[in-house]
C-alpha cells in the first residue's frame, strides 16, 4: 500500500491581526506509486506565524483541528513582538532581527532572514501532510553547500548532515535520548514544540531538511543569532536552563554503581586505601548498592551492609566528602511498599491492564505512574525521607528500556523529564537548591532546567571507539542545551590500565565526572590519575567560569571546534578534538599506542603542560606519552587559577592592542572579579575589579623581557614571567 502526501504549494488566503499572521493553502496531492494519479489540488492547510518573544517567531501548521495537542512541551503567550509588513508584492512577519518572507505569487516559500541576510527558507515541498500510515504533517527546509547541523540530544557523531533521526526514546539507548532541537551553522535554529515522535530528515536523499511530527498538527519556532551558541542561548531561554552550578569536583568522584557486595567497612577501608596512595576523594557516589541486594529497586537502606545509616554518612561527611545516592522510580515486588502501590493503582499498566514487571536475577520490578499525581506526590515522599538522612549528591537513575511499547510515544518521551523534576524538587527541598547536585541518566524535550547530563556507555563495553563515541554524545548533547554534561568512566575499562588512564584523563577535562572504583592499580596510572588531577585543579576555577555561562546563557562547556571556528573550514572535519570553553582546546588520545592526530586552527597556540608553542593552521600527528594529554591554549586568553588566597592570571600569546578578559566566580556563582589584559607595543595594562586588595598574580607566559613594573617585582624563567600584585591596575614595561 503506498502512502499519499499532501503538499501545500499555492497561497489563497493572507489575514492578520493581533500580531499573528494567518495563511490559507492549497494542498496539492503526491503519491509513491506511480500508477497512482497525481497533482490534482485537495484540501486545504492553515499556517500562522506569530511571535511570544523578540528574536523568537512561532509557526504552526494545521491540517485539520482535531482540539488541543497533548504533545506541546511549552505553552507560548500570544503574540506580542510580531510585526507584519504587507505590500502588494510580498507579506514579511518581523520579530527582533528576525523576518519570514512571503511573496504572494508562485510557489509558496517562507524566506528566513536574520540581520537583512537570508539564512534558511523553506523548500519546494514547504510543508506536507502524510499517512505512512498514520498522519505526520511537516515542513521542509533548504539546505545550503557545506551547511552542519548540530543537536537532537544524544549522537555518536557531531555533524547530523546524511542522518535520520526520530525523537522516540523507547527505541534509543538510555545514553543516546533524542530531543527536536538542532541548530545549523548558518546561524539558525529549529525546536519542534512536541514530546511525541518527531522524525528528521538531515539530507540523506534530498536538498533538504525535512521535519515530520506525528499528527494533524506541526509546531515549531525558529531562532537565529550571529552564532550557534547565540542560537542555543534564545533556545534555553525559551525552555529554561539551570541557573545554579554545584559541586566542581576538586578531588576525585568515585562512583560505586548499582554495586551490592559493598559494606559500611569496605568503603571505609577504601577511602583509606585512596589516601594512603595519595589520593583525594572529593565525592563519593553510591548509586543504588545502598539497598538490598533483594529489593535493589526500592526506598529503604539495607540493614545487613548499613545497620547505621545516620553513622555511616556522618563518617563520609567527617572525611570531608560528599555523599551521593541514585534515586529510580522503580518499585522490586519484595518490598513492603509494592502492596502498597498495587493497591492505590501507582504502577505502570500495559494496554490490557496488567501491572507492567520486569524480571532480573532476584525478582520482578514494576514502575511507579509519575504521570498519575498522587504517586508522583508518594515517590517524592519516599525520595524525601532517603535525602533527608543527610545526602549531598543525586543521581536520577532512569532508563526507558523498561517502559512499555505500547505507551504512547508522548508519555514515553513526557516521563524522563516529569522523573527528573521530582528528584530536583526533593533535592531543593532537603538538600538545599543552592547545594544540590543532580546527575540526569534519561532526559526528553524542555528538560534542560538542571545541570550534569550523564554521558556513559553501555557497561560491558570500553575501547578507544566507544571513548571516542562518548566525546560525540558529550559535544552533541551540548549543542542540544545541555551545556554541562558529567562523563562516567567505565568500570570495565580498570582491565586495562592505559584504557583507563586515557579515558580518565578525558573526563577530568569534562564539567563534571566520576571515576569507577576499584581503582586501577597499576602504579605508574595510578601517578598519572594524580597528575590529571592535577590539571583539572589548575583548570578548575576556568571550568568553572565556563560552567556559570552555560548557566547564564546557555552556551556549551564543551563545544565542536567548528561552533568556536566559524570560518575555518578544516575545523567542520575536527571529530575527535573539542574546545572546553572558548580558550583551551582538548585533543583526547584514542590510541592505546599514544598516537594522537589534531588540527590546530590559526595563530600561535600555547601547550598547557610544556608551554611549547605551535603556530597554525596545521595538522599536527605525534605520539603522546601516556602521562600526556594534549591541551593547548588559545591566543589572547587568559587562565584563571587559585592557590590559597592567591588567585592567578596566566595569560597566554597576548595579542597587540586586543583586550584579554576573564571573569572570576565566588562561591555563590556570582561574578566577584573581573581581569582585562592589554598589549600596546611596550606596554601592559592590566586592570581588576571586585577582588579588593587580595593578592593577585598575573603569568605573562612566553615573555621574559619585563624591564619595569608600577608594583611589586618581576620574576622570570623560561616560561615567561610572574608578578604579584595588589592594586586595581598593574602596568607593565617591555624591553
Amino acid at each position: 500500500m503506498y502512502s499519499l502526501t499532501k503538499y501545500a504549494r499555492t497561497l489563497n488566503e493572507i489575514t492578520a491581526s493581533d500580531n499573528t499572521l494567518s495563511l490559507g493553502l492549497i494542498m496539492t496531492e503526491f503519491a509513491e506509486s506511480p500508477l497512482t494519479e497525481s497533482g490534482k489540488e485537495n484540501g486545504r492547510m492553515k499556517v500562522t506565524l506569530s511571535s511570544p518573544q523578540s528574536g523568537l517567531i512561532k509557526v504552526t501548521a494545521q491540517v485539520r483541528y482535531l482540539g488541543k495537542d497533548t504533545t506541546q512541551v511549552i505553552s507560548t503567550r500570544p503574540s506580542g513582538s510580531g510585526i507584519i509588513d504587507n505590500d502588494e508584492n510580498s507579506v514579511i512577519f518581523k520579530s527582533g532581527m528576525l523576518e519570514a518572507k512571503i511573496n504572494k505569487t508562485g510557489t509558496f516559500r517562507i524566506v528566513i532572514s536574520y540581520c537583512g541576510i537570508p539564512i534558511t527558507a523553506t523548500s519546494l515541498n514547504a510543508f506536507f501532510a502524510s499517512r505512512r500510515p498514520d498522519p505526520y504533517t511537516g515542513v521542509c527546509f533548504d539546505i545550503a553547500p557545506g551547511e552542519s547541523c548540530f543537536g537532537l540530544g544524544g549522537s555518536g557523531t557531531i555533524d547530523l548532515i546524511g542522518r535520520k533521526e526520530e525523537t522516540n526514546n523507547m527505541n534509543e539507548s538510555a545514553a543516546f535520548n533524542k530531543v527536536p532541537f538542532f541548530v545549523s551553522s548558518r546561524g539558525y535554529g529549529v525546536f519542534v514544540n512536541s514530546c511525541g515522535s518527531v522524525k528528521f530528515d538531515f539530507a540523506s536523499q534530498s536538498g533538504s531538511i525535512s521535519i515530520a511530527q506525528e499528527g494533524e498538527t506541526i509546531e515549531f519556532f525558529i531562532m537565529a543569532g550571529n552564532t550557534p551558541t547565540e542560537v542555543i542561548a534564545t533556545y534555553t531561554g525559551l525552555l529554561g536552563r539551570d541557573d545554579t552550578i554545584n559541586s566542581l569536583s576538586n578531588g576525585i568522584a568515585i562512583n560505586y554503581g548499582n554495586n551490592y557486595d559493598y559494606t559500611y567497612e569496605s568503603i571505609l577501608s577504601d577511602l583509606d586505601q585512596a589516601q594512603d596512595l595519595g589520593i583525594t576523594i572529593s565525592e563519593l557516589w553510591l548509586g543504588t548498592g545502598f539497598l538490598a541486594k533483594n529489593a535493589r529497586t526500592g526506598y529503604t537502606w539495607d540493614a545487613a551492609r548499613f545497620p547505621d545509616p545516620g553513622k555511616f554518612i556522618r563518617k563520609i561527611h567527617d572525611r570531608g566528602i560528599l555523599l551521593g545516592v541514585a534515586l529510580t522510580p522503580y518499585i522490586s515486588d519484595v518490598t513492603p511498599e509494592f502492596v502498597e502501590c498495587v493497591d492505590n493503582d501507582y504502577l505502570v499498566k500495559d494496554s490490557e491492564g496488567n501491572i507492567l514487571l520486569a524480571d532480573y536475577d532476584s525478582g520482578s520490578m514494576a514502575i511507579i505512574d509519575i504521570l498519575n499525581q498522587q504517586a508522583r506526590n508518594w515517590l517524592g515522599l519516599k525520595f524525601d525521607s532517603i535525602l533527608h538522612m543527610g545526602i549531598d549528591l543525586v543521581e536520577a537513575d532512569f532508563k526507558y528500556e523498561l517502559l512499555n511499547q505500547d505507551k504512547p510515544t508522548s508519555y514515553i518521551n513526557n516521563y524522563a523529564s516529569t522523573f527528573n523534576m521530582i528528584v530536583k524538587d526533593c533535592a531543593a527541598r532537603c538538600i538545599g537548591s543552592d547545594k544540590d547536585s543532580i546527575i540526569r541518566s534519561s532526559t526528553s524535550a524542555g528538560d534542560q532546567t538542571g545541570p550534569y547530563r550523564n554521558i556513559f556507555i553501555n557497561k560491558n563495553t570500553a575501547s578507544y571507539s566507544s571513548m571516542a563515541c562518548a566525546v560525540n554524545n558529550a559535544l552533541s548533547y551540548g549543542m542540544s542545551g545541555y551545556g554541562i554534561v558529567n562523563m562516567d568512566v567505565p568500570s570495565i575499562a580498570v582491565s586495562s590500565p592505559t584504557l583507563y588512564t586515557r579515558w580518565a584523563q578525558l573526563a577530568m577535562l569534562m564539567p563534571h565526572c566520576r571515576l569507577p572504583v576499584p581503582f586501577c592499580k597499576d602504579s605508574e596510572m595510578l601517578e598519572t590519575l594524580k597528575l590529571a588531577c592535577q590539571i583539572r585543579s589548575g583548570l578548575l576555577a576556568y571550568i568553572e567560569s565556563c560552567c556559570v555561562e552555560a548557566a547564564s546563557f546557555g552556551a556549551p562547556v564543551i563545544r565542536p571546534m567548528q561552533v568556536e571556528f566559524s570560518n575555518d573550514k578544516l575545523s567542520a572535519k575536527c571529530q575527535n578534538q573539542y574546545m572546553l570553553g572558548s580558550s583551551v582546546m582538548v585533543c583526547p588520545v584514542f590510541s592505546g599506542a599514544g598516537n594522537v592526530s589534531f588540527y590546530v586552527p590559526s595563530g600561535v597556540w600555547t601547550n598547557y603542560l610544556t608551554r611549547e608553542v605551535i603556530t597554525g593552521p596545521r595538522i599536527i600527528s605525534r605520539k603522546a606519552d601516556i602521562k600526556e594529554i594534549p591541551l593547548y591554549i588559545r591566543p589572547n586568553s587568559i587562565i584563571t587559577s587559585h592557590t590559597g588566597d592567591t588567585i592567578t592570571f596566566s595569560c597566554f600569546q597576548l595579542a597587540e592592542g586586543k583586550v584579554a578578559a576573564a571573569e572570576v566566580f565566588g562561591q555563590d556563582k556570582a561574578v566577584s572579579g573581573v581581569v582585562n589584559v592589554l598589549r600596546q607595543g611596550d606596554r601592559i595594562t592590566v586592570k581588576t575589579d571586585g577582588f579588593g586588595r587580595s593578592t593577585k598574580r598575573v603569568v605573562l607566559t612566553g615573555i621574559t623581557n619585563v624591564v619595569g613594573v608600577s608594583e611589586g617585582f618581576p620574576d622570570s624563567d623560561q616560561y615567561g614571567t610572574t608578578i604579584e600584585f595588589s592594586s586595581s591596575e598593574l602596568i607593565i614595561t617591555l624591553g
